[in-house]
């Protein structure tokens, strides 16, 4: 029997990839421009990792140390925040006439900043550390 995780991941991918064959479908027929299939794509690629985004926080596995778990939950919620934000923000400048290099950018700087809050967190100011007083 399938696990169900790799089973909702698996349709995932499905649907992703159908909906790529679909945009090059319909851009070979000729019902698209190729510039408005890369801006389609880019859109498409944006609001499914906004959609994959909002699951992140409720991935939360099982912990024996309370302090440690505390930390992942917190680390997943700003992950979740972070690129649900950039994969609105790569969907919308998707759509703008703005260079390729500005979505690309956002994604980096959402990912720029989730490591840098995970070496926060779990080096020195998560939450469970004991502050020196």
């Amino acid at each position: 029997m399938i696990h169900r995780n790799l089973a909702v991941s698996l349709a995932m991918a499905g649907v992703y990839l159908g909906g790529a064959f679909a945009l090059k479908y319909v851009e070979r027929a000729g019902l698209l421009s190729p510039e408005t299939s890369d801006r389609a794509f880019g859109v498409f690629i944006g609001l499914t990792l906004a959609v994959y985004a909002n699951f992140l926080p409720k991935s939360l596995g099982n912990f024996r140390n309370p302090a440690s778990a505390l930390r992942m939950e917190q680390v997943l919620r700003v992950s979740g925040w972070a690129y649900m934000l950039g994969g609105l923000g790569y969907a919308l400048t998707s759509v703008l006439p703005l260079p390729d290099a500005v979505p690309i950018a956002l994604l980096g700087t959402a990912t720029a900043y989730v490591l840098g809050y995970s070496a926060w967190a779990f080096l020195e100011h998560g939450p469970g550390k004991s502050r020196p007083t």
